[in-house]
């Protein structure tokens, strides 16, 4: 096997070994089909995909990117670090729910997420996401 493969068996061994986790997709409606209506509704996309992760809270160790992103009001303390496979699809409207069973439910920061690829194959994400306080979006 490659340097490249073997690499990429290693990070998904690592990732094996995280929390169980399921992401919902979702289509954002918009009323009377304006995007400056308050009046938005959301519809599950597809199925659940349950996958595993790694789930690690925001460090503010000096010089780290989350630090940065501190500074920056990207991010709070509250909110959490999660490392997902590369090829897991983090586009559009998604909601997060760690453990099985589901514990919390988070939505994805925006401008969240960093992905890795290695001779152009996605290899690993890392998103910041937010729990969601009452366990769905407005309008869900």
């Amino acid at each position: 096997m490659s340097i490249v493969g073997d690499f990429q068996n290693g990070v998904q061994e690592a990732l094996d070994f995280g929390q169980q986790l399921r992401i919902k997709y979702y289509n954002v409606g918009f009323g009377a089909g304006s995007y400056y209506d308050d009046d938005v509704s959301y519809s599950q996309s597809g199925t659940n995909y349950w996958i595993s992760g790694i789930v690690l809270p925001i460090s503010n160790a000096r010089g780290s990117s989350d630090a940065v992103l501190l500074e920056q009001g990207k991010i709070t303390t509250n909110d959490t670090k999660l490392y997902l496979e590369g090829s897991v699809d983090t586009s559009g409207t998604i909601k997060i729910g760690l453990g099985s069973p589901i514990q919390d439910e988070y939505s994805l920061l925006s401008e969240g997420v960093t992905k890795w690829d290695v001779n152009q194959v996605p290899v690993l994400k890392k998103l910041y996401i937010t729990r969601l306080t009452n366990g769905s979006f407005v309008g869900e």
